[in-house]
């Protein structure tokens, strides 16, 4: 179950989303050595707005364990301030009204057993699900190319938006995410997510209660989102995470050899779906389940 935090509900998150800043700035600055800035421990940059947009994951102490941040892009994005020749200028305009962007992506969870991968594909699922209630209908992002098949083995639509491009630290790619109900219908259906598969808390005034048991009492209204909620024994592993391309894109994908999402590959990833493959975004891949 990931929660959704945005500007009318931040305030009851005043604690996670410190431990969140904390951790982006472990993750992308201590561990992996990117040049971001830091200010009392917390790496923040220009998009960690009043018009951000977090989903966020709990282990059963209430700590940060998966997190990514969505946007609008009618005003500025990422992609298109850091790296506009990433995407190919056949495609025109790749921002605006109905285009938000995911960036800073990061996963501390592992384990294989269904708990765990459910609550990896909800990762996946909630900014498609989320997105396709606020009238959405992409998600674009920047993501080192190695990873992008894996983001679609866990049925995120993609379609190219350029060619590899070196960033520095790696070779990455431009590429949208469809926001549709089928989109979200297959992802749900392929891993068994309920609907919804967040949670978007309220303030409330006069309840003094925190926002994990908050959310524990809301998601057992909704069949089967309980079965996400963490547990003692989830499988954490600070060593693991999905790294996010911090100022510099993000990626959906397990880090350091953590057993990552799950072995499902039904969908690969076809190199040549820009503009010149006539709009195709992935293909099938029969036999393989």
């Amino acid at each position: 179950m990931l929660h959704i935090v945005t500007k009318r509900n931040r305030e009851l998150y005043r604690d996670e989303m410190a431990d969140l800043f904390r951790i982006r700035k472990t993750v992308f600055v201590d561990d992996l050595g990117w040049q971001l800035p830091v200010t009392n421990g917390l790496e923040i940059d220009r998009y960690d707005d009043d018009r951000a947009v977090y989903g966020l994951a709990f282990d059963a102490a209430g700590r940060v364990t998966m997190g990514a941040r969505y946007r609008p892009t009618d005003d500025h994005a990422m992609l298109t301030d850091v790296f506009p020749h990433a995407v190919d200028p056949r495609f025109g305009p790749v921002t605006g009204p109905e285009v938000w962007e995911i960036t800073r992506g990061m996963c501390l969870e592992s384990g294989r057993q269904p708990h765990n991968l459910m609550r990896r594909a909800i990762q996946a699922l909630a900014p498609i699900e989320y997105a396709l209630a606020h009238g959405v209908r992409w998600l674009i992002a920047f993501a080192e190319v190695r990873l992008v098949p894996l983001a679609i083995a866990m049925g995120w639509r993609v379609e190219l938006l350029g060619e590899p491009t070196p960033f520095g630290e790696g070779v990455g790619i431009a590429f949208r995410i469809e926001v549709s109900e089928d989109a979200v219908r297959q992802i749900r259906e392929e891993f068994g997510l309920p609907t919804p598969c967040y949670v978007e808390l309220a303030p409330r005034p006069g309840d003094a209660r925190d926002v994990h048991s908050r959310a524990a009492e809301m998601a057992h209204r909704v069949p089967g989102l309980a079965a996400s909620l963490p547990r003692a024994t989830a499988g954490w592993s600070a060593t693991c995470c999905c790294a996010g391309r911090g100022a510099r894109g993000w990626t959906l994908a397990p880090w350091r050899g953590c057993g990552g999402m799950p072995a499902r590959p039904r969908r690969q990833w076809n190199p040549r779906c820009g503009p010149e493959a006539g709009g195709k975004r992935w293909r099938s891949a029969p036999g393989r389940a």
